[in-house]
């Protein structure tokens, strides 16, 4: 039996744990796969693997140290891990490597000071990545080179797969493996419900921020006849104050984290439709609730020049990038809703379709098993690379930051 070992410490149940999650839990239905996992004791995926039933072999998360991982065949992970895998894991060097890139910044965040330029554009990360880290910059190239042939590296979409083309140049191959939510659990919503909401549900902080007060001025631009009675806010995050005295005077409502029965059972009773990006949007498809593709972006964004589209009618497994305002994807937000206005069961009707087609666990493990069946990038073929590895000045960043600051990871 295939042993496939998912590492992914976290608390909180975010879209890149619940996504690993999801897929390889599928895996081990699906194909007979043996699952391992790498996790906090309290972490996200080990509370919902043992909930749901899931047998797996469970090795503990310890922060800061380096532990030698338990013997498997595969290892899965988000791309943006790869930045610890050497320093907090001894893992033979046969074993196979699957990082999954699931944001479009992970592979620039490998670099020292990724993170000062994380709000700048691609072209300025392309400078940064070819002018202050040069070295380690060809390193990554040559490991998303390499590991996207060889099937170590896979994108959740084309954006992804297009920001590391961007950063460090033309040779990465677009293996794309999207998103998925958990299976059908009822059939989709067939009503509108009577009230007029519009959802925004995920994290309000970076990237997300300046869409979704971009979305509120859209909704609300003439206020005598505004597009929707009331917009709710589902999520936590740094910017949410921020977002909460922009939106005074305004019928925005707020409201933390929800757990995925209580939310799914809101947004199936109350919500007219649900806009945003990533894994939130594929969940109201899901549901059969109309569900509006809105890029991420770091600049603010004025009612005339806000953009959205329909899921169903995005590139396949297309679910938001992070864009420059001028190079937001969709049609003007007033088109949108026009429609939505005319037939919103047929909305949500289509949007449950292209869910059904792209984006369930069976549909998304598939191409996984494809991945693994056919690679042959290994944790040596990873660490040779040296993408993980920065010079002098990035060593000195990396003590800092665990010594003076206290941030280990």
């Amino acid at each position: 039996m295939p042993h496939l070992t998912v590492i992914c410490p976290g608390r909180a149940a975010g879209g890149v744990n619940l996504l690993l999650a999801r897929a390889a839990a599928e895996l081990r239905r699906a194909q007979g796969v043996r699952l391992g996992l790498v996790d906090f004791a309290d972490g996200a995926i080990r509370r919902q693997w043992l909930a749901e039933g899931i047998p797996f072999d469970f090795q503990e998360y310890l922060p800061g140290q380096r532990q030698a991982l338990a013997p498997t065949g595969t290892v899965l992970f988000s791309l943006l891990l790869g930045r610890l895998l050497e320093r907090r894991f001894e893992i033979p060097a046969s074993t196979r490597l699957v990082a999954w890139s699931t944001a479009p910044q992970d592979a620039f965040k490998y670099l020292p000071t990724g993170f000062l330029f994380n709000r700048s554009s691609w072209g300025a990360k392309r400078l940064v990545a070819h002018w202050l880290h040069r070295a380690q910059a060809r390193r990554i190239h040559a490991f998303l080179t390499d590991g996207s042939r060889r099937g170590g590296v896979i994108f959740m979409d084309g954006p992804n797969h297009a920001a590391a083309v961007e950063v460090f140049g033309e040779g990465p191959v677009p293996a794309i493996v999207p998103v998925c939510t958990a299976a059908a659990e009822q059939a989709p919503r067939t009503m509108a419900p009577s009230g007029r909401k519009a959802y925004w549900v995920g994290r309000v902080e970076d990237f997300k921020t300046e869409a979704l007060l971009g979305f509120v001025r859209t909704v609300f631009v003439r206020p005598e006849h505004p597009w929707f009675d009331e917009v709710v806010v589902i999520g936590d995050g740094e910017d949410l104050g921020r977002v909460r005295d922009r939106c005074s005077g305004l019928p925005v409502s707020f409201r933390s984290h929800l757990p995925m029965a209580e939310l799914t059972a809101e947004l199936v009773d109350q919500a007219s439709l649900v806009a945003g990006h990533g894994l939130s949007i594929v969940e109201a498809a899901r549901l059969g609730v109309p569900a509006l593709v809105v890029d991420g972006t770091y600049q603010p964004v004025v009612a005339d020049a806000f953009r959205g589209e329909w899921l169903q009618l995005c590139p396949p497994g297309y679910v938001g990038k992070i864009s420059a305002v001028a190079r937001l994807h969709g049609r003007p937000l007033p088109a949108c809703l026009r429609e939505f206005r005319a037939d919103p069961v047929a909305l949500g009707v289509a949007g449950h379709a292209h869910w059904q087609a792209q984006h369930t666990p069976l549909v998304v493990a598939g191409k996984l098993h494809a991945v693994l069946a056919a690679g042959s990038y290994t944790v040596g073929d990873f660490q040779a690379s040296g993408a993980a590895r920065p010079g002098w000045f990035g060593r000195l960043l990396d003590w800092a930051k665990e010594n003076l600051f206290g941030r280990r990871y």
